[in-house]
């Protein structure tokens, strides 16, 4: 599960970044994954809970936001969202979702294999670019004394 290694990161930067500008508290955080990483929140979140602890995180509140998936065609300019994209990997490598519903995609693990996996549906070129939904950062955090 690579959740809870996206976890060691976020909280080993926070920590150093905070302890580098002479903080001693952090009050939130929020961090943006892009719907391309198809995280499971939940091991994410409990990951960032335990790893926290006895650190300057500690007691900080942390909120995850999903940015959605957008692709868009450098050939003939067709956008297409990540729905659409599941699809096709199921359709061509028989990638199916399991009972509950969860979806898990070579994606998941490597998004950059978007490029060699997926093509636009309109004109079938490779030559397309993820606008959006492809990574993770942490885009607020409040500070405090």
């Amino acid at each position: 599960m690579h959740e809870w290694t996206l976890a060691e990161a976020i909280v080993e930067s926070l920590n150093s970044f905070v302890e580098q500008n002479g903080r001693k508290k952090v009050l939130e955080v929020e961090i943006l994954y892009g719907e391309m990483m198809e995280l499971d929140t939940d091991i994410l979140s409990y990951a960032i809970e335990e790893l926290v602890k006895g650190t300057v995180l500690e007691g900080a509140k942390f909120s995850l936001k999903e940015e959605k998936a957008l692709f868009k065609c450098n050939a003939c300019g067709a956008t297409w969202d990540f729905e659409t994209a599941h699809k096709m990997l199921s359709h061509e490598f028989g990638i199916l979702e399991e009972p509950s519903g969860a979806r898990e995609s070579p994606l998941h693990f490597i998004p950059d294999l978007a490029q060699a996996l997926l093509k636009c549906p309109r004109c079938g070129s490779r030559d397309f670019e993820a606008i959006s939904g492809k990574g993770i950062r942490v885009a607020r955090m409040v500070l405090g004394r």
